[in-house]
């Protein structure tokens, strides 16, 4: 097959989107050729704010800014509870970034819609950044936030036993370590949903093709971005990159929970998303892959777009199904949420 093949073409509402980064990235080229991570990170948010969409309507979530244990100190979290009744099943929220942008703010809309589609209770956590606090600072605040979302679930009206995880991109991969080091743990993660996640970063990009056909820089995630991610988050120890706890996709799987995973067509990340699938299949793990092939990497969050609608309500209805259904009443749903694909 044609290495160009493997790349679908955007559909009109993406490249109209793309075009509207490109207009915003002309005014801000100076500053971030500077390298300046500060410029960085204010200029990510002004992209994720610029194309978030609308929030939804106001009422339907009870919403709480809180300060929760980190790894070194406290670390402000905020807490969306959909109105319904208690107790609710809970998400921790891990937002993408690269390990080194993003936060609360600008991800604000789309944890609020995702809270309010599903009626699962979402918290959604700041963790430490690099390279300021590099590896394994953001886990050590992950590991510290979900004890403390154990402990105080009854507090808040949630329920101990359905806490799930989810990330996107960066995110997703410190979902993806967190629970394979929760495994086995009392209560066990009842779902995790990993958002095109970066799931290796010891192999070279050659070994995924969706990184070389996707990365060049036309499609927002560049392979150059992926390599400043790694390097600020490892800050050169290039032994920890074959890792599990920074590659996941090279970890033992077995004991994994229910696991579902989406990826966008034309992200440099599809490929060691849909390896990652694989891995957890062939290990027994109860996984299933969607793929959004006509758009990119983030698109979950660019909420004008028609395809993140569709997939956030996707997501939403897999949510509501796995995680507000009883622990073995689960097992008996439909089987597409143990397998399936999505154009």
């Amino acid at each position: 097959m044609d290495a160009s093949t493997l790349r679908p073409a955007p559909d009109a509402e993406t490249l109209a989107l793309l075009q509207g980064i490109e207009i915003i990235t002309a005014g801000w080229r100076d500053r971030l050729l500077s390298g300046d991570i500060a410029a960085s990170r204010a200029f990510a948010s002004v992209i994720f704010r610029a194309f978030a969409g609308p929030p939804p309507a106001p009422g339907l979530c009870e919403i709480s800014d809180l300060a929760v244990p980190g790894g070194d100190g406290e670390r402000p979290a905020r807490l969306y509870r959909p109105r319904g009744e208690a107790p609710q099943p809970v998400v921790l929220f891990l937002h993408g970034g690269g390990w080194s942008l993003g936060g609360i703010e600008d991800y604000d809309i789309l944890v609020h819609d995702l809270a309010t589609q599903s009626g699962v209770a979402f918290l959604s956590l700041d963790y430490r950044l690099a390279p300021e606090h590099g590896y394994p600072a953001a886990l050590e605040d992950v590991a510290a936030a979900l004890a403390w979302l154990r402990d105080a679930a009854p507090r808040f009206g949630l329920r101990t036993d359905r806490i799930g995880l989810m990330g996107d991109s960066a995110g997703g991969n410190l979902a993806a370590v967190t629970a394979w080091l929760e495994r086995g743990s009392d209560p066990t993660i009842a779902g995790q949903w990993l958002i095109y996640p970066m799931t290796d970063v010891s192999r070279p990009h050659e070994d995924f093709p969706s990184r070389l056909v996707c990365g060049d820089g036309d499609l927002f995630l560049t392979r150059g971005a992926i390599d400043a991610a790694r390097a600020w988050y490892l800050d050169q120890r290039t032994d920890l990159a074959v890792d599990p706890r920074v590659s996941p996709l090279n970890a033992d799987p077995a004991g994994l929970p229910p696991t579902q995973i989406i990826v966008a067509g034309c992200d440099p990340l599809r490929d060691e998303g849909r390896d990652y699938h694989d891995r957890l299949a062939a290990a027994g793990v109860e996984t299933s892959w969607r793929c959004y092939d006509s758009t990119i990497h983030a698109f979950l969050s660019f909420g004008v777009l028609d395809v993140a609608k569709a997939a956030r309500a996707a997501l939403a209805q897999d949510m509501r199904i796995r995680l507000s259904a009883e622990p073995d009443a689960v097992r008996d749903r439909d089987g597409s949420l143990r397998a399936g694909t999505q154009g």
